[in-house]
């Protein structure tokens, strides 16, 4: 019980990564901010803690309950304010406080998980595992609880969930506080390299896919969170595959190719619909399964102190997901721009060979740039058949509904396109240090 109720506190403190990602577009609209803007409330939370982890680890090794304490209180404080939280720039910056909190917690948790477990490599697997589940599984949990009861909810049900694990430091009486420091060793260079650029190609999978679901393809956040469940689930399945199967390097370079090969199958989907993305969703997961976990495991295998670099991979993964975020939101940003103005000239091309009546063609035009414009001041993509509700009930105006949305579904489509393949190149490029660590001693 022990060792789940500390998995649980990196699952959580790690879902925050991912977590409101299918929040984005109600808090897009809730705060009127753009695209590029409100991606900061991801890129915050992964930026600190990237750049927290390995001073909260020198700090934890000393004394990890009390690290873990404080870090438990400071992330369910940081998360009540994220849902009361009344402008952007404050959660933002609770966000922030947030991803201190979480650092503690995870880099205590490891530490703690040795005791628990009775051995490094046996904490270390756990740890790994849950972080990644955590993260995984953290915008399929984020989507539905928005949909049910709204963004702000995310946070409040955090609260408890933090403090719950709190009960653990009752029986870990053999842990000893303020510990004589060791000398740690160089972190896994070639290791946390890897895990810096998967991780960034990855942020397509959790961030990029989740957008074009939910504003591109316009589904529920509930019905986009079950959607992307297929991602974690073929994760656990790939990650209970024998480990004798091949060698750890082969493992890591047929992960990393299946998560590549899968963003590129999303780059090239040949039309919109969220049945298209299971089979990329599978591979992406399965790559993960394999090569995040084993990643992770390399970089802490052999090392004193694993809780120091437990802190190493964790900055490496997060500054992986802030690298992703800060190349592909104004990629996507200027890719949805330029596709509005070719799906507006096919719409007009629509209207044009429809077969309304001549006369109303103009007007009809008219209409629909107008709701396109008011869409683009909203920060939302336009609703086509709001421009022609008065008239749907004709059969020729919903033939042309029907075909102007489909050119819209079709344009926003191609514009993640580059994202993907840009993401797919990221993640392809971890195949360069893990050919380097093969010789590296560990």
């Amino acid at each position: 019980m022990r060792s789940g109720l500390l998995g649980l506190a990196v699952g959580l403190a790690l879902a925050d990564s991912s977590i409101v990602t299918l929040a984005l577009p109600e808090i897009l609209g809730r705060f009127d901010v753009g695209i590029t803007t409100v991606a900061w409330v991801l890129t915050s939370f992964n930026l600190v803690l990237a750049l927290v982890a390995v001073p909260a680890a020198l700090l934890a090794r000393r004394a990890p309950r009390r690290a873990f304490l404080v870090g438990a209180l400071v992330f369910a404080a940081a998360s009540l304010a994220c849902g009361l939280a009344p402008s952007f720039e404050l959660l933002v910056a609770a966000r922030c406080i947030q991803a201190v909190g979480a650092a503690f917690v995870v880099v205590a948790a490891l530490d703690l998980l040795t005791e628990t477990t009775g051995g490094g490599a046996r904490a270390a697997r756990v740890w790994v595992t849950a972080g990644v589940l955590g993260a995984a599984f953290g915008p399929g949990a984020g989507g539905i609880l928005t949909e049910l009861f709204g963004w702000r909810s995310i946070f409040f049900v955090q609260v408890p969930l933090a403090l719950l694990p709190l009960m653990t430091l009752l029986t870990l009486r053999g842990t000893a506080e303020l510990r004589t420091r060791e000398p740690t060793g160089r972190p896994h260079l070639s290791a946390n390299a890897a895990l810096l650029l998967l991780s960034g190609g990855l942020v397509a999978a959790l961030f990029l896919l989740v957008l074009l679901l939910v504003s591109g393809w316009g589904m529920s956040p509930a019905a986009a969170g079950l959607v992307v469940t297929v991602l974690p689930l073929a994760a656990i399945a790939a990650g209970r595959a024998p480990s004798d199967w091949a060698g750890a390097s082969i493992r890591i370079a047929c992960g990393i190719v299946l998560v590549a090969g899968g963003l590129t199958a999303l780059a090239l989907l040949p039309r919109a619909g969220w049945g298209w993305t299971i089979a990329p969703q599978l591979l992406v997961g399965a790559g993960i399964g394999l090569a995040l976990a084993a990643l992770t495991e390399r970089a802490l295998a052999g090392r004193v102190e694993q809780i120091v670099h437990g802190g190493w991979t964790l900055a490496a993964r997060h500054a992986g997901v802030v690298l992703g975020l800060l190349l592909l939101a104004p990629v996507l940003t200027s890719a949805l721009e330029h596709s509005r103005d070719e799906a507006v000239r096919s719409g007009a091309a629509a209207v044009l060979d429809s077969r309304i009546p001549a006369l109303d063609k103009l007007r009809v035009a008219q209409d629909v740039l107008d709701e396109v414009d008011t869409a683009e001041k909203r920060g939302e993509l336009p609703d086509v058949s709001v421009a022609l509700a008065d008239r749907a009930d004709d059969s020729d105006y919903r033939a042309l509904i029907t075909a102007m949305q489909d050119q819209l579904d079709r344009a926003v489509t191609d514009a993640f396109s580059i994202p993907f393949l840009l993401a797919a190149a990221l993640a392809l490029a971890a195949l360069v240090p893990v050919a380097i660590s093969r010789g590296e001693q560990l």
